[in-house]
C-alpha cells in the first residue's frame, strides 16, 4: 500500500468517527490534494445512499486518489464528506453493507471502552507516517 493511501485511511477513520459522534452520514466523498507547487486538486464521488463507514469513505477516496497518481508530489491530502443527513438513513444497503457496518460499529464500541489503540486495522500499523 502506498504512503498516501495509509494517510488517507487514517483520515477516513477520523471523518467516520466524527460522523458517528454527530449521528450523521454523507452521500458525497471529496478528496483534496495540494501539490508541492501549491496547486489544489479536488475530486468528488457521490453514493446512491449515505454512509458513515470508514471503509466506504476510504474506498471512494482511494479510487479518486488512484486517478491522480501521476508522479506529482503532494504536500497535503484531505478527505471529507458532504450531503449530510441523519445517520438512521445510512448504510442500509445489502447484507454485505450491513455486515460491514456491524463490524465497524463493534470496533467503535471496543475503542470507546478500551481506548483508540485497542483495535487497529492492519493497514494502519505503519508508524513511520
Amino acid at each position: 500500500m502506498r504512503p498516501l493511501e495509509l494517510r488517507l485511511w487514517r483520515l477516513a477513520e477520523k471523518v467516520s468517527s466524527r460522523l458517528k459522534e454527530g449521528e450523521l452520514a454523507g452521500s458525497t466523498v471529496t478528496l483534496k490534494l495540494k501539490t508541492a507547487d501549491f496547486r489544489i486538486r479536488t475530486r468528488a464521488r457521490s453514493f446512491a445512499e449515505p454512509t458513515q463507514l470508514a471503509a466506504k469513505i476510504f474506498a471512494a477516496g482511494r479510487d479518486l486518489l488512484g486517478g491522480e497518481i501521476d508522479g506529482t508530489r503532494f504536500r497535503l491530502i484531505g478527505i471529507g464528506v458532504s450531503g449530510l443527513c441523519e445517520a438512521k438513513t445510512a448504510d442500509a444497503g445489502d447484507l454485505l453493507d450491513r455486515r460491514t457496518a456491524q463490524a465497524e460499529h463493534a470496533v467503535d464500541r471496543l475503542r470507546e471502552r478500551f481506548g483508540e489503540e485497542a483495535v487497529i486495522r492492519g493497514l494502519a500499523l505503519d508508524d513511520d507516517l
